[in-house]
């Protein structure tokens, strides 16, 4: 996203680190000063920002670490950490645990790249804020952002100047404080804005509303728009708001124009008629091939693209267009435009660019429910699918090991070991194509079956698992040792039943471990 330069400091009196180091390849647009030294303090100072020290813990002895900005990385083995004070392990960001090879390259690499991503995660994290606060800033409107119980969390110097206070002033205080307004004389008077909070939340989508509100330079009327704040959970932590002052536009037309094209997304408003009577700038950069000129149905054009483009999340509607191979998502909605005498006088109807926030939620979801290694399916993952399926009327839990995998690790190394079980995810996936699979830790796996399957057909099934690793196995001259052990446990369930699932699992769990004392290399079904 954003070029970035890292300060990489090691402090250590072997060449091998930087070596490791240089091994990776850098993330996308960042740039890397690597600075070798004896004394981290010869070249440190408590402003540096996107720089780590890397110190060594082979060190005589480790430094007392006191800074403010950056991020400071311990060097240690096992048996070293047993040595590090607690003060000093207080102060560390990471711990970079090495084997008996001290200086092994690879798991090195690993590390070093794993923290690069975390330093332009936090990089491009701080960017992206300033360019939002710039962005507000940059609005001469009011715009702000609220949590449930309507304290001010985040607001523009437009705010800051309609309100006459700072930030900080404002920042978790509530509409009365804000605005100088008494409790008793805003129940008395005709004012809006905490209802208005009430009414979005309650219809979960953007709403519209003339807002009056009493400033010390006497009563304004502001066009508001405000919007829940909904999570990943589809729960609602909050709100946020753009207001315009309408008070001195006599001409609604006028008003429209200067509120349409002052906001940060598509809108487009219909008449009763579904012609389009004002489109934004904004609109047009997403379908400047669209002419909605005067006789053209904007209603028939909108209905079209719905049908083509346009799918169901929830109760949002996404739509999703292609510029020049770019995946671009949409959020649409619509709400009445209705007159002072609540006559429906049309629509308007909004496009917001939820692009980024849709990908950084893939992206999330993907590392939160993802086997780094392997790219099975993890833990979390796991117990989430068996909620799912808890009801569905027969369920099989297989669960599996390797044998002799530690025997790889301490003849062939580690990169061979994370070989054997990436081999071995890609052949549960040939095995068990319908089915989800995920990796417990370290060399233990688990198949969830969620389909009607009897004893006979479970045995065929897990015999070709055998037959198929195993053969894979003795290919291969350094997983020539390797067997699998399995368990397997079948649970069938009436309708409107639930499947005991940790009964369940302790009775797969319980077969492997016969498995593994008959001899390895053996399945055992538990009824």
């Amino acid at each position: 996203m954003f070029q970035n330069q890292f300060q990489i400091i090691i402090q250590s009196s072997s060449p091998e680190i930087e070596k490791a180091v240089n091994m990776i390849e850098l993330p996308e647009d960042s740039e890397v000063v690597l600075t070798t030294v004896d004394d981290y303090h010869k070249v440190w100072n408590e402003n540096m920002i996107d720089t780590a020290i890397i110190i060594d813990g082979k060190t005589d002895e480790l430094p007392e670490v006191s800074r403010e900005k950056g991020l400071v990385v311990y060097l240690l083995s096992v048996d070293e950490m047993a040595a590090v004070k607690q003060e000093q392990l207080a102060r560390v960001d990471m711990l970079w645990v090495m084997p008996q090879e001290r200086y092994q390259k690879e798991l090195l690499a690993i590390y070093y790249k794993k923290l690069l991503l975390f330093m332009k995660n936090v990089a491009d994290n701080r960017k992206q804020k300033i360019c939002f606060d710039t962005l507000i800033d940059s609005l001469p409107d009011l715009i702000w952002f609220k949590d449930r119980k309507g304290a001010h969390l985040i607001v523009n110097d437009g705010f800051c100047g309609a309100v006459e206070k700072t930030k900080e002033q404002i920042y978790k205080k509530g509409h009365y404080y804000i605005w100088d307004i008494p409790k008793e004389e805003y129940e008395q008077g005709d004012y809006v804005c905490l209802e208005s909070e009430d009414i979005v939340m309650e219809a979960r989508k953007t709403c519209l509303f003339d807002e009056n509100v009493k400033t010390k330079g006497g009563m304004r009327l502001f066009k508001t728009y405000k919007s829940p704040l909904i999570d990943e959970n589809d729960e609602i932590f909050g709100t946020c708001g753009f207001a315009h002052d309408v008070t001195e536009l006599q001409n609604i037309s006028k008003e429209l124009s200067i509120v349409l094209n002052s906001l940060p997304f598509a809108v487009v408003i219909e008449n009763p008629k579904g012609m389009a009577i004002s489109v934004n700038p904004e609109f047009l950069k997403y379908f400047p091939r669209e002419h909605l000129g005067e006789g053209q149905s904007f209603a028939d054009w909108k209905q079209k693209l719905l049908e083509e483009k346009a799918v169901k999340n929830g109760e949002n509607m996404e739509i999703e267009l292609n510029d020049r191979g770019d995946k671009i998502v949409l959020m649409y909605s619509e709400a009445p435009v209705v007159d002072i005498f609540g006559e429906t006088l049309g629509k308007i109807d909004i496009f917001r660019d939820i692009t980024i926030e849709k990908k950084f939620g893939e992206q999330t979801l993907y590392a939160a429910t993802t086997d780094f290694l392997t790219g099975l399916n993890n833990r979390r993952s796991l117990f989430r699918h068996l909620d799912e399926k808890i009801s569905c009327p027969q369920m099989t839990v297989i669960t599996l090991d390797l044998d002799n995998f530690k025997q790889v690790n301490d003849i062939y190394g580690h990169k061979e070991g994370d070989r054997a079980l990436v081999e071995t995810s890609r052949l549960l996936k040939e095995c068990f194509p319908e089915d989800f699979i995920a990796r417990l830790g370290g060399d233990e796996f688990i198949v969830i079956q969620s389909r009607e399957i009897t004893e006979d057909e479970l045995k065929k099934e897990v015999d070709h698992m055998f037959e198929t690793m195993h053969a894979y196995y003795k290919s291969d001259e350094k997983f020539s040792r390797m067997t699998v052990s399995a368990g397997a446990a079948i649970s069938v369930i009436d309708e409107g039943q639930n499947h005991e699932i940790e009964n369940l699992m302790q009775r797969s769990d319980k077969a492997l471990y016969k498995a593994k004392e008959s001899g390895k290399a053996k399945y055992v079904f538990l009824e």
